[in-house]
């Protein structure tokens, strides 16, 4: 059972937003503009079918087209969660000390990884980001391993529409269209210049967003456009978590003041984040049968967040442990061997350092200053620790940047074939920083802010597509002939850190090595690393009768690293009358391991409940983890079916309805492995360097781990009524989907990793949207999102066998928005997000709650709360 909250700023917009009735009895809708494209566009469509002219009631696969007002007028201007809001068979988590999954969010489809959703913007493919998702559950569940596109490097306002396919196209566009295709299509207007200013917070009083965009267009004479958009927004930091209680006593001892994020210890809430973005789209007809276009994108973002607290160096009374990185005090797994005293550092560690031409002092702490006598004088205190009298917790952030270009010409031949021909390059850059950290191998003389890295991800690529209407006796329509090529090159490479970040000091062995928290890439890891990739294809489709239409593609794909795959799809729809028809596919499709997934290297520091310890990701072929069983990695592929029911019942209603079903196999995810005594001397056999530092520590890399089947049905109802001079369109979308895993290969993933899969993501989500507008002078919206419960693990904090399940309760968020015109050309709006203030259930894992976690860490929906914004606008 859920309280309603009911707050003076909600009640307000709701009031607002139920005021047409009575506000607009004197107001005269201008018939040519009632409405938007909040609701459905009826328009020719370009996703899942390459024949012209196909609206998105026609179509033989499930299109979504969602208008660009949808995403532009709402409080979060970040498309990796607006999308979210209007499509309920997307969603999206919120992992807040999750490294790199903290700042490029994922957005999955069909509760399906991120990466075998395609993204496409004007029909192109987007580049991915540079980020290999890898943090272990429950920081990290369905996203875990993934290679995805960053959404939030679009900006809203650049966006005249997003085009879903919600069917199985690797057959069409190659690979990664598992679950769909998400097109956007990006504004193309020859003339007007709209501005907007956004600003918000939550309810609160933290997370203030602001938002700054613009859009121009203009004629380049009277054959071409130039239309362009750019965008500056920036988010602070949100506080959702509660003290640690270690840190509280810390904070009692030392003061507050000297306990990091104002003595919590450690932030459980939003980054803090800076970004701009450009995007600029043209074309320009050359004459009458060519044209040449193309778009360009920029975007810089900055984001900073934290990470796990790093406990003091206090009196051993207090009985309060420090960080290993300060001082060895016993076996950290075993309480008992603790005496909150160091250890003493051996006379073999002290003539290493000397030997070395070092300073002991530099990286020990005298016996003497703390009471005690040693044989060599020294205890395994790291006299750096002086600077940190209530602890550390390190500042982890990247500054992303991402530039995309795509030129092209299209035309057609005196024959009445189209042709497209384009090339593409992108690049997806993430620089690391660190700060508020140490590498506690070089004791005192180690700096506290480090460049751990740099990770890019580089595409290019060329296509040739050709599309030539064919007139076959007996059919009722030219049997449309599709056919084409793709070369394309992914190119990843990592840079190494700066040399503070990976440098192995003389006391590696007793405090760690590299900067804490975030390990530096090792020189060793440091490269570019390739794949090319070479495809043909056929698509066909026509009008077989008046009643029915038929469509098929095949498609070959080479790989240089994973051979060729040969995928098809056939696709079929009966129109028995204007109201009823039926539709369904068949088709196969499949995603191959990306150049990072293949190579990447990466050591991190992950918090368990026995302490902060290291976690390491190995490419598949590194001595470490070919050590431990590492195979060479393949392609997943699927299969997948849908059948669905596009209904008409009257002139202002439409709905469909759709079956889908949808086998992968092989499908890739991280083995997870703690490393034991006999790991270590197998990997010392194999001839690993430094072996001995990896006991205790996680090592994992990627296999293909297991099969799953994923079933569900998406419904879609939009009605639009005219009411008090105004137009309400009415719209009902809903999503039910079942993920089951099946045939899991030995040791690769454990029982809770499956039931999280199966179940992290809630099984049916509904969006309910009721929309109004006059025309000019007012119009506003109420959407409803629900969310069904949901259980998770406990992931790295449990026993992994599923036992310690949780079950979290449905919830329903509210937002709401009002506009009103402002003379001719400016608007204001009033809005608000989550009105009611709703969050999800206390969080059930006792580890996390310790560690300040309030809320469901897995909540489909944040944990912000509610958020109010204002925004003003102008068009010209």
């Amino acid at each position: 059972m859920h309280s309603f909250k009911f707050k003076a700023l909600p009640l307000a917009i709701a009031f607002l937003t139920a005021m047409p009735a009575g506000y607009t009895m004197a107001q005269q809708a201008d018939d040519e503009n009632v409405g938007d494209d909040h609701g459905v566009i009826e328009e020719v469509i370009t996703t899942g079918t390459r024949k012209e002219g196909v609206s998105p009631t026609e179509t033989l696969s499930p299109v979504d087209v969602l208008g660009g007002k949808q995403f532009a007028d709402q409080g979060n201007f970040d498309l990796t969660e607006s999308l979210s809001k209007v499509a309920p068979s997307f969603n999206t988590q919120r992992f807040p000390i999750a490294d790199g999954t903290a700042f490029i969010r994922p957005v999955t489809l069909r509760n399906l990884s991120p990466d075998q959703t395609l993204v496409l913007v004007n029909g192109n493919r987007r580049h991915r980001s540079a980020l290999v998702n890898l943090q272990v559950a429950p920081l990290g569940t369905v996203n875990q391993g993934a290679q995805a596109v960053d959404f939030a490097a679009l900006p809203s306002a650049a966006i005249k529409r997003v085009e879903v396919l919600r069917d199985g196209a690797s057959a069409q566009y190659g690979s990664d269209a598992i679950a769909g295709v998400v097109n956007v299509i990006l504004k193309d207007d020859a003339e007007g210049i709209s501005v907007s200013a956004q600003t918000g917070e939550y309810f609160e009083g933290d997370g203030t967003r602001t938002s700054l965009s613009a859009n121009a267009g203009f004629a380049l004479g009277d054959s071409g456009f130039v239309n362009t958009t750019i965008e500056r927004s920036t988010a602070d930091k949100t506080w959702r978590g509660g003290a640690r209680p270690d840190a509280e006593v810390v904070g009692s001892v030392v003061g507050t003041e000297n306990v990091p994020l104002d003595g919590l210890g450690q932030r459980w809430g939003d980054p803090e984040v800076e970004a701009t973005k450009l995007f600029i789209n043209s074309g320009f007809d050359l004459n009458d049968k060519v044209e040449l276009y193309g778009n360009f994108g920029y975007s810089k973002n900055e984001t900073i967040s934290d990470f796990f607290y790093r406990g003091p160096v206090l009196d051993p009374s207090l009985e309060i442990r420090a960080r290993e990185t300060l001082q060895a005090d016993g076996n950290p797994a075993d309480p008992s061997t603790w005496d909150y005293l160091p250890d003493p550092a051996s006379q073999q560690l002290v003539n290493d350092i000397l030997a070395q031409g070092l300073n002991p002092a530099d990286y020990l702490t005298a016996a003497a200053d703390v009471g005690m006598d040693t044989p060599s004088g020294f205890v395994l205190r790291n006299p750096i620790y002086s600077q940190f009298p209530g602890g550390y917790n390190p500042q982890f952030g990247a500054d992303i940047v991402d530039i995309s270009a795509v030129f092209g010409a299209r035309g057609e031949f005196t024959s009445g074939m189209t042709w497209d021909i384009r090339g593409r390059a992108a690049e997806n850059e993430v620089s690391y920083v660190l700060k508020d950290s140490i590498n506690p191998s070089l004791g005192v003389l180690s700096p506290t802010s480090f460049n751990p890295g740099t990770l890019t991800q580089e595409e290019t690529s060329v296509n040739a597509d050709f599309v030539q209407p064919v007139n076959i006796a007996g059919l009722v329509s030219p049997l449309n002939v599709a056919f084409g090529m793709e070369w394309r090159e992914e190119t990843y490479k990592i840079g190494a850190g700066d040399t503070a970040s990976i440098a192995v000091g003389p006391t590696a062995a007793q405090f760690g090595v590299g900067s804490d928290g975030f390990q530096g890439f090792p020189t060793d890891a440091a490269g570019s690393y390739s794949s090319v990739s070479t495809a043909a294809y056929l698509d066909l489709e026509a009008d077989v009768t008046d009643e029915f239409t038929l469509g098929g593609a095949l498609r070959v794909e080479e790989f240089e690293e994973f051979g060729s795959t040969f995928d098809w799809k056939i696709s079929g729809r009966y129109d028995f009358n204007e109201y009823f028809a039926l539709r369904g596919t068949a088709n196969t499709g499949f995603r191959a391991p990306t150049p990072g997934q293949v190579n990447t290297l990466n050591v991190t520091t992950t918090a368990t409940a026995n302490g902060l310890i290291p976690n390491g990701t190995y490419p598949v072929d590194h001595p470490v983890a070919t050590a431990l069983g590492a195979k060479a990695l393949t392609p997943e592929e699927s299969t997948s079916l849908s059948l669905g029911a596009v209904i008409n019942p009257f002139s202002n209603t439409s709905v469909t309805v759709d079956y889908y079903s949808i086998r992968i196999d092989d499908r890739l995810a991280l083995r997870n492995n703690t490393l034991n005594a006999s790991d270590v001397a197998a990997l010392e056999s194999a001839g690993v360097p430094d072996a001995e530092l990896l006991l205790n520590t996680n090592a994992n890399y990627f296999v293909n781990a297991f099969d799953s089947r994923i079933t569900g049905i998406d419904l879609a109802v939009t009605s639009d009524f005219e009411v008090v001079s105004g137009l309400l369109t009415v719209d009902l979308r809903h999503n039910h989907n079942k993920q089951e895993v099946e045939k899991v290969a030995p040791n690769t993933i454990n029982a809770s990793r499956v039931f999280d899969l199966e179940n992290q993501v809630p099984g049916d989500r509904t969006t309910l949207t009721f929309d109004y507008a006059t025309g000019e002078m007012f119009s506003s919206y109420v959407r409803l999102n629900r969310y069904s419960g949901w259980e998770s693990t406990f992931g790295l904090f449990g026993p992994g066998d599923a036992s310690d399940a949780s079950r979290y309760g449905a919830e329903v968020l509210v937002d709401v928005e009002a506009s009103f015109e402002l003379g001719e050309n400016y608007r204001v709006s009033i809005g608000g997000e989550n009105i009611f203030d709703e969050k999800a259930d206390d969080e059930a894992d006792p580890t996390l709650r310790y560690l300040g976690v309030r809320q469901a860490l897995t909540s489909p929906f944040g944990f912000n709360g509610g958020f109010w914004y204002l925004r003003a606008s102008a068009e010209f």
